[in-house]
């Protein structure tokens, strides 16, 4: 039986591939780096084989490696992730270099300050119990201390304290025109305190770390204070303003959201504040409605969810009543193309609709989609409404009445009324028509998802042999299937697509996408030979996706298109580059090895540290190809 080498030994026989393994692919690469940057300082071997130093991050933290018998190492840090993180394989990293060099590594004392605060570490976490309850002693040390005071010592306990912190001053003050009944002044200075914090957009610069938020935290705690004491209706008044300082702060605001949800934080209790005051609940409905409609960045979501619940319905008869008038008033864009205005009056409209749906006047709604859709061309919203009321003749009549009008404005819109009419056939199991539709869409936008549903639709029919041939002929010449000979399927009853593509045919990535999923290398590869040189690398085409699915059937063409993607990636000299272009190497080696090519790859991973041998990083990246160590040389 062979002898185990020392623990401390084997950490030479470590490859890239080990350490990926140990840690992960990233946190491999990030070790690697901070070893690069010189982070790793004072390293020594310690009493147990292991390896000990500091190691420079957001702080100075002490890290741990032993090697296992398993031949990975294991690690310990005194970083937020603790175990097997990217210090440790800095660690690693930094001796292999020690031995590389022939440098002779200290050993560390058994007093080492680092051990020292490793052991600590692990006890750190259990210290969390344990000093909340040595808080909950101060806080019952607190009450026997007040107990044994007497009203005037508590009192001026009280005033020596406000006068060391002027919060708590404020605070006394505030309870004490609460349980008077007077908030005129409270409300006066929170409305001056909204208005303060709602002056300075937040702002954040994520590069270096800099940045301002604003913190709604106390005008929260104080609103839900006011609240409390049975002030509702002042809430309410301050919320209507923070709704529109809010919305102002966020609108220049130059951060991601962070601003919004300091500002949304505060609206749950201004929904609170709606439910307990004194407005009858159609105004209620009303107060909420007009808060969501100023929002554009969700930071009212609370109202919109209070809309939804349940109220009565006299209520939302009232609000119904309000909104249709509201409409009526609101002046009418002249043209679709003037987004804003029509946005805003879909907007309205919609909370119409839910209010009519509520109050039980569903009679009305579809009469008041139909005018608003000669208003604002919301085609899709009163084909939704007919389609689920099951009035197919009427959908089917707006839906081509509104591809005719805004096909060519709004394709995505024009999209979604083709797949309600689709729906609408399928309903009506009028598979013909369905094949016809989903043939359509291909011809629209050639891809692999709209060949599959159309593949499955014309399978009913037992038709896909024959539909199939004229869709690849027309990726081939550019002549719609229906007006070849022969088409099978009939009209589909919708607006004729246009290719938009007629000078670029054939269309070769499309062909060679489906022959790839259909499996057909042959014709992938006949395909791919058709590409000029002039199309290549911007023409959409996967040689990754190309080289995978024919290396069974040419695998000398398939390694000399992974060769040839890392070659251009190994020209672009940036480690990021070096690491993709080791995938690619790494599957071409996989070939090979199968056609028992091992020699002649051999010489091709030759020939490229040959050429490229003062690239340190591409060195590391073929060494874990081959699976080498590490290290080179050792002592």
């Amino acid at each position: 039986m062979a002898k185990k080498k020392p623990k401390l030994n084997r950490f030479a026989d470590l490859t890239w591939n080990d350490l990926e393994e140990w840690a992960g692919t990233k946190i491999a690469s990030r070790g690697r780096s901070y070893q690069h940057q010189g982070r790793v300082r004072d390293l020594a071997v310690t009493e147990d084989h292991g390896l000990i130093a500091w190691v420079d991050g957001t702080q100075r933290y002490a890290t741990k490696v032993i090697m296992e018998d398993d031949g990975l190492p294991e690690a310990i840090c005194t970083c937020p992730f603790e175990l097997n993180c990217k210090h440790a394989v800095a660690v690693v990293i930094e001796y292999l270099k020690w031995i590389e060099d022939n440098r002779s590594i200290p050993k560390a004392s058994r007093g080492d300050a680092r051990l020292e605060l490793l052991e600590d570490h692990d006890w750190k976490d259990e210290q969390i119990d344990e000093e909340t309850a040595v808080s909950e002693d101060v806080q019952k040390e607190i009450d026997r201390f007040l107990k044994g005071k007497t009203k005037a010592q508590l009192i001026d306990l009280i005033n020596e304290i406000a006068q060391q912190h002027p919060e708590v001053a404020q605070e006394i003050a505030d309870r004490r025109q609460l349980t008077s009944g007077n908030t005129k002044t409270l409300v006066t200075r929170l409305r001056r305190e909204i208005q303060e914090i709602g002056d300075d957009p937040g702002w954040q610069n994520y590069w270096q770390g800099e940045g301002y938020t604003p913190d709604y935290s106390g005008i929260r705690k104080k609103l839900e204070t006011l609240l409390e004491a049975g002030h509702a209706d002042e809430v309410l008044t301050l919320g209507r303003e923070l709704v529109s300082s809010g919305i102002r702060q966020v609108t220049e605001s130059h951060d991601e959201g962070e601003t919004m949800m300091e500002v949304a934080a505060c609206m749950p209790v201004i929904v609170k504040a709606l439910d307990k005051s004194s407005l009858d609940v159609a105004d209620k409905l009303n107060w909420a409605l007009d808060a969501e409609l100023q929002d554009q960045y969700e930071m009212c979501e609370v109202f919109a969810e209070y809309l939804h619940r349940k109220h009565p319905r006299t209520a939302w008869n009232s609000l119904a009543d309000r909104l249709l008038l509201r409409l009526k008033e609101m002046k009418i864009s002249k043209s679709f193309d003037d987004f804003s205005p029509r946005y805003e009056r879909d907007r309205l409209g919609d909370w119409a609709v839910h209010a009519l749906e509520q109050a039980g006047r569903d009679d009305e709604i579809i009469a008041l989609c139909e005018a608003e859709t000669k208003k604002t061309g919301n085609y899709e919203r009163l084909v939704n409404i007919l389609v689920s009321a099951q009035r197919y003749e009427e959908a089917e009549r707006w839906i081509q009445e509104g591809l005719h009008t805004i096909k060519d404005k709004w394709p995505g819109t024009a999209a979604r009324l083709r797949n309600r009419f689709r729906e609408i056939r399928t309903r009506q199991k009028n598979w013909l028509a369905v094949a016809a539709i989903q043939a359509e869409e291909f011809i629209r936008q050639p891809a692999r998802q709209t060949y599959t549903d159309c593949k499955k639709a014309v399978g009913k029919l037992k038709a896909w042999p024959e539909v199939r041939e004229y869709l690849l002929r027309y990726l081939e010449n550019g002549e719609p299937p229906w007006k070849q000979k022969g088409w099978p399927l009939p009209d589909s009853g919708m607006d004729v697509p246009e290719s938009g593509r007629k000078n670029q045919f054939p269309m070769v990535s499309e062909l060679i996408e489906l022959a790839i999923l259909e499996k057909k290398p042959e014709r992938i590869l006949y395909w791919y030979d058709q590409l000029s040189k002039k199309r290549y690398g911007w023409y959409g085409v996967d040689d990754d996706a190309i080289a995978t699915a024919v290396q069974t059937h040419a695998p000398d063409r398939a390694v000399a298109i992974w060769k040839n993607k890392a070659e251009h990636l190994i020209a672009q000299v940036k480690p990021k580059a070096y690491k993709e272009a080791g995938k690619y190497l790494r599957k071409a080696a996989k070939v090979m090895a199968k056609e028992k090519k091992q020699e002649e790859w051999v010489q091709y991973l030759q020939s490229l540290r040959e050429h490229h041998a003062r690239k340190i990083r591409l060195m590391e990246v073929l060494d874990s190809l081959e699976d080498r160590p590490i290290i080179r040389k050792r002592r």
